[in-house]
């Protein structure tokens, strides 16, 4: 065990990148701190370093299907804050008062501070400079560099010079909840309006409480489902007959029609596929090593019975690293003709020229996407980290924040058709941000690192690295590893009330 978690140089380099890298969804380059806020920037404070306060309050369950990540709650269905579904509507964004303009006049005129990793994108300052004059209210920006942003948010808190808006992705859960967040007013939000997306809210969600809120098919909420990016030519240029797109509409994308143009790409001197994270796999399938309820987590290993479809996604992507068929992850590989088949995050569909874009315009506009393959004959989970926005503890216009967000990840607030490299790019995008769609959220990142920062890097490492035939003997140790971190957690999660 201890040769597990004390792993090679190299693996704990990888995994500790892991930890930092892309803390929010590659939207972006980190940029220098740009801080009006004034905080003492030579305060240094880490999670680990920071006095745990479990005096907020908390969130309801989650429902999982069949002991796996997915979560298929319609998140345009009404929802009850204090539990439980009460009869929603389907329309996209929120009922009553949300369309109607007046109810913005109605915001508190206080400054609104958000926190940021990034500057606005050009869609996102047209947001907010008609939330301005809709409401009369400033907004303010603090940016951050990714790597910084947990700790820096901590450091603003202890300092009381919070922000009213943050932003949260899986790997803040529990952790950043329950050391930097407050529960979100039921009545100043109205959470009982069809407008949320619980099916992202529900992974920060603990005792039936909310601490965070999403908007379905909001970039930023949604950027960080799965899809596969590949070049048309280039596919053609290795052998590839019928393109992935075409596949899955015909329904035949999966695991298998997938290895082949890996196998293809690498008779050609290519990277077959890259992956942005090796948990794709597995979640792919719909599997994970933990779930979580809205109250606690469960380390799905520990039984010692896995999941075939768990222990068939570990295999399969070993046997592609054994053979060197996967390379490192290049954000630009596909397009500039190195590998075949990316699998990343979805905000390289997004055409963000001058702020992070991942692809040129060109590029871009040349790249096709696909929804992530699963195991042949069984459903195909899009992998979702979970991104929503939420208020910190300390803040200084929580009921202002409310108005701000409800308004700022509205999509029907902006044209957003024009925010794609192309039509397939829209398409893909739509499919997988589809209420219906089946998601499996990443849960076991964050509760595995929830300890040791660098633990879930460790364990896929291993997991990727290893023989085919020793996934199972590696599930073993992960389980294990698992163990202290979960069970911390849950600790913790029950001081919540």
């Amino acid at each position: 065990m201890k040769a597990f978690l004390v792993s090679k140089r190299l693996i704990s380099v990888l995994a500790l990148l892991l930890s930092v890298v892309m803390l929010f969804a590659a939207c972006g380059p980190d940029e220098d701190v740009s801080d009006t806020s004034n905080p003492d920037d030579a305060q240094t404070s880490s999670l680990e370093d920071t006095a745990d306060d479990n005096s907020s309050e908390a969130q309801d369950d989650t429902q999982n299907d069949n002991n796996s990540t997915n979560s298929n709650q319609n998140p345009n269905q009404s929802r009850n804050p204090n539990g439980g579904n009460t009869s929603g509507g389907s329309t996209t964004t929120g009922n009553n008062a949300f369309d109607n303009a007046d109810y913005y006049k109605s915001a508190p005129k206080g400054q609104i501070h958000v926190l940021m990793w990034r500057n606005f994108d050009s869609y996102e300052k047209v947001l907010v400079q008609q939330y301005t004059k809709l409401t009369g209210v400033n907004v303010k920006v603090t940016t951050i560099a990714e790597k910084d942003y947990a700790n820096k948010l901590i450091t603003m808190i202890t300092g009381k010079n919070a922000p009213d808006v943050v932003c949260l992705q899986g790997n803040n859960f529990p952790n950043l909840i329950i050391k930097a967040m407050q529960p979100l007013d039921s009545k100043t939000f109205q959470l009982d309006s069809d407008c949320w997306a619980y099916n992202i809210m529900d992974a920060f969600k603990i005792n039936g409480r909310y601490f965070s809120v999403a908007m379905p098919k909001s970039w930023s909420c949604e950027d960080l489902n799965y899809v596969t990016y590949y070049n048309p030519q280039l596919l053609k240029s290795i052998g590839v007959t019928t393109m992935p797109y075409d596949l899955y509409k015909q329904g035949k994308w999966n695991w298998e029609t997938q290895a082949e143009i890996i196998r293809k790409g690498k008779a050609a001197n290519k990277v077959g596929l890259e992956v942005q994270t090796t948990d794709v796999y597995m979640h792919s399938a719909g599997q994970d090593f933990a779930t979580y309820n809205g109250k606690q987590y469960t380390n799905v290993l520990r039984s010692g019975k896995y999941n075939p479809l768990l222990v068939q996604a570990w295999s399969e992507l070993a046997s592609f690293y054994a053979d060197k068929s996967v390379g490192g992850w290049g954000i630009t590989d596909t397009a500039t003709g190195k590998c075949a088949l990316t699998t990343a995050i979805a905000y390289g569909l997004y055409n963000a020229q001058g702020n992070g874009a991942w692809f040129t315009a060109n590029q871009g506009s040349s790249l096709r996407a696909v929804p992530v393959a699963g195991p042949k004959g069984k459903t195909a989970y899009t992998p979702l980290r979970p991104k929503t926005w939420g208020v910190p503890k300390s803040a200084k216009n929580k009921e202002g924040a409310a108005y701000f967000l409800r308004y700022f990840l509205d999509v029907k607030n902006f044209n957003f058709d024009g925010s794609f490299h192309n039509s397939n790019f829209k398409e893909v995008y739509n499919i997988v941000t589809n209420p219906k769609a089946k998601k499996s959220i990443m849960y076991g990142w964050g509760v595995a690192n929830y300890v040791d920062t660098s633990l879930y890097g460790v364990i896929l490492s291993e997991l990727s690295g290893a023989q085919s035939q020793n996934v199972t003997s590696v599930l073993d140790k992960v389980a294990t590893a698992l163990n202290t971190p979960i069970d911390k957690a849950n600790k913790d999660l029950k001081k919540i009330k």
